[in-house]
This record gives C-alpha cells, structure tokens and sequence, in this order.
C-alpha cells in the first residue's frame, strides 16, 4: 500500500476537513504535542490512507503555497462506498470541488478536490463488476 505524507499548516485542522467535508475516517493521531497540537495522523477512505504531518522541518516557510504542485492523489473507492454520497457531502459541506462528478467514456465516474492545505485529490470509482 502507498500512503503520502502531506505537510499540513494544522494536522488537527486537516483531519476536520478530511473527515467533514470529503467523508474520511480518523484511523489514528499521534498523542499531542507539549504545546497540545496533534503533529502527525492518518485518515481513511476505504482502503486509502493519508498520512498527515505538520509543515515545520518538511516545508520552507516560503515554499508553503507550492505544497502539492505537480501532484494528484488517485483515490480509487470500493464497491463498498458510495461516490455519490461521498460527493454530495463534499458539495453540501463547502469543500473546494476543482471538477465536478462525471462518468468518464470507460466508465469511472470520478470527481477532483482540494484539501485544507491546497493537495488535489480525485476520488474515483471503477465500474461495478456487474455493470
């Protein structure tokens, strides 16, 4: 399995912003900080994890707004998910959508997001075998 590691300005920040507005689960978080901020976690969609850490020591100050150029995080669901649901939470909770749902020629039906800190997802789903 293949899980990125994305600086964020706020991890705790991030994990509301995954688990709110794009429908992950919290699968864990390291305990907090002395200062009490969460500084590195994991979040859930089916079978994909996103590893989430704090931009200090990974990012340049003056490098922050060029986190995720050039990248898009692939999200393919299982059957076991719905992207219908997942989108329609995503559009009802004010996440940043950069393309809306559609059923592309081969049949995937996908859409693309951004995250708190800029990343661009696209969340995808392959035809059901019985389609």
């Amino acid at each position: 399995m293949l899980s990125p590691i994305l600086a964020c300005v706020s991890v705790s920040q991030a994990i509301d912003y995954y688990v709110e507005k794009l429908g992950f689960e919290q699968a864990w978080t390291m305990p907090p900080n002395e200062a009490g901020f969460i500084e590195f976690a994991c979040v859930r969609l089916g079978d994909a994890e996103i590893l989430l850490g704090i931009t200090e020591g990974f990012v340049a100050p003056n490098a922050l707004a060029f986190r995720g150029t050039g990248i898009q995080i692939y999200i393919n669901l299982p059957d076991t998910l719905n992207i219908d649901t997942l989108y329609a939470t995503a559009q009802a909770s004010g996440a940043v959508i950069t393309r809306e749902l559609q059923t592309r020629e081969w049949g995937e039906r996908s859409y693309n997001v951004k995250d708190a800190d800029g990343y661009n997802l696209m969340i995808a789903q392959s035809p059901r075998k019985s389609e």
